[in-house]
């Protein structure tokens, strides 16, 4: 009689415990499959920002290669003109030496050279400078 009685109590605080196991078992689902959307959601997301990332530094790389091309070239042009300058120079310095070496023969062929002063045909060399 007591086992009936305390089963006929018993019965509606199963039936309780049932509906709140069930009610648990649904939440911890539904937790658990939200934490999975929310794990894709983000894994999404990082692999989106990355994509964006590699994007932005090949857009970069591109544009330092172009400004480091066009360094390079201006480089090569500025050698190319110093090569042209300094083989000009050395003409330049040539035919000065060559004039300074005319007009010491010039000089030397003039008669008189041991009286040691100037007349007049050593100005005239002079002034042909």
């Amino acid at each position: 009689m007591i086992a009936v009685l305390l089963s006929k109590a018993a019965t509606p605080l199963i039936k309780i415990g049932i509906v709140f196991a069930i009610g648990a078992g649904l939440s911890l689902g539904a937790t658990y499959f939200g934490y999975r959307i929310a794990e894709k959601i983000t894994e999404i997301i990082v692999d989106r920002v990355k994509a964006a990332v590699l994007e932005r530094d090949a857009h970069w790389k591109g544009q330092i290669a172009e400004a480091n091309l066009k360094v390079a070239l201006a480089q090569a042009a500025q050698a190319n003109e110093a090569m042209r300058l300094n083989t000009e120079l050395a003409a330049a310095q040539e035919d000065a030496r060559q004039a300074q070496e005319d007009l010491k023969n010039a000089n030397a062929a003039l008669p008189g050279g041991d009286t040691g002063g100037l007349d007049a045909q050593r100005v005239q060399l002079l002034n042909r400078r």
